[in-house]
């Protein structure tokens, strides 16, 4: 995605390894433009992009103004119904992320219906066994991969226990969404169109089996879920499934990943988080603002003229949220480039905000707050095993920012 602005002398594509790297100095400068910034997306076309907290903040919660899908906007036709979209895609786009008003209130109130808070501290012990014995495999290594040994392992396995997936099914089931996850941006998604096909089969399977074999679990509460006569469809489920697997997976990955990097560059952190260990779940929300898991969310199509300082926007502008830049916006955080385990209030928004708050946001934290209760107990001390600037960013696929690898390195 290219950004460009004349007047502040801004022209820089986020998708440049170098500046996913360290975005922070880009948005800053982004964010004290007196407007809103321009930018090119492939597929999208041109569109404005929001980098200051109350801007974003406004975007996401005003469902008058900006819509999800582009038909509740302008009337056109959603580019997900246009036949060139293969289906998996158009699956996904059956999910609450791509609707609006009543649409959003039915998916949302029918799958609310089966993933629960409830059902998640139901969880509990299992994310804590899981937690433990993933964590003692790798300590025993000395020196690992924190992302492939921890990370990416911990909310797969729980997410797979969630929705009902089979010892039997697993292997293939986990190859296939590590692969999805770290789809490259562009034309790299096209490239791995084949594994996304493979998934939608996979879940297409999954469904039919709960039909006839229901379980206790998420995917048969989701086929059994009812309000007032009312059902997902099998689209719906479809799309509800890939969603919360985006939701339940992906962002506990980049929590944990992100999270332990800004503990061992602030070992200050680290060890107050030791001494105070009742800080966790505190610490945790400061993961999620200070090196937010998502930098981007869903574009918004304007359904009425907005202005946001010197920007006017028309209807049928394209307008994304930024949220990575919003939440070091020093308007919002004292000191907002310093990491903050203790930091109170903390009213970032990286799970969004308004009706489109993320569905996963609970998983998440419980899986954030029993990771990193057993890294400090299991590790009596953790550093990087190699220096700061070997470390890779995957790239800005979905506007997710996560690391590939983190070698850490166990000291008694």
């Amino acid at each position: 995605m290219r950004l460009y602005h004349e007047e502040y002398d801004i022209e820089a594509n986020i998708m440049d390894p170098q500046i996913w790297k360290d975005p922070y100095p880009l948005y800053q400068k982004m964010r004290e433009a007196p407007g809103l910034i321009k930018a090119d997306q492939r597929f999208a076309g041109q569109i404005w992009v929001a980098t200051r907290y109350d801007d974003v903040e406004t975007i996401m919660k005003d469902t008058q103004r900006f819509k999800n899908d582009p038909a509740n906007a302008t009337g056109a036709t959603n580019y997900f119904d246009r036949l060139f979209v293969p289906k998996v895609v158009k699956a996904f786009a059956r999910s609450m992320v791509f609707v609006d008003g009543l649409d959003h209130k039915r998916l949302r109130g029918l799958t609310a219906k089966a993933f629960t808070p409830a059902r998640v501290n139901e969880l509990d012990q299992r994310i804590v066994d899981v937690t433990r014995g993933l964590l003692q495999a790798a300590s025993q290594q000395g020196t690992f991969d924190l992302m492939a040994a921890f990370a990416l392992p911990l909310p797969l396995q729980i997410i797979s226990d969630m929705l009902g997936v089979n010892e039997k099914e697993r292997r293939s089931f986990h190859k296939m969404v590590n692969l999805v996850f770290n789809v490259p941006t562009g034309w790299g998604f096209v490239r791995r169109l084949p594994t996304f096909y493979g998934l939608y089969r996979f879940f297409k399977k999954l469904l039919n089996r709960k039909r006839k074999e229901p379980g206790d679990d998420l995917t048969t509460d989701l086929i059994r879920a009812e309000e007032d006569g009312d059902r997902l469809t099998p689209e719906e489920l479809m799309g509800t499934v890939f969603l919360l697997l985006f939701a339940g997976h992906e962002t506990t990955v980049n929590l944990i990943g992100n999270g332990t990097l800004a503990l061992l560059e602030n070992p200050e952190q680290m060890d107050r988080l030791r001494a105070e260990p009742d800080l966790v779940p505190a610490a945790v929300e400061e993961m999620l603002r200070y090196y937010s898991p998502a930098h981007f969310t869903q574009i918004r199509h304007v359904a009425e003229p907005a202005t946001f300082g010197e920007t006017t926007l028309e209807v049928g502008s394209k307008i994304m949220p930024m949220v990575g830049a919003a939440n070091r916006d020093a308007n919002a955080f004292d000191h907002a480039d310093q990491f903050d385990v203790g930091r109170k209030p903390n009213k970032h928004i990286g799970f969004g905000a308004g009706v489109h708050f993320c569905l996963g946001a609970h998983l998440s934290r419980v899986e954030g707050r029993i990771a990193f209760q057993a890294m400090l107990e299991e590790f009596p001390h953790l550093e990087l095993a190699v220096e700061p600037s070997e470390l890779v960013w995957r790239g800005a696929a979905g506007g997710l920012r996560g690391l590939e690898s983190l070698p850490v390195r166990v000291v008694s």
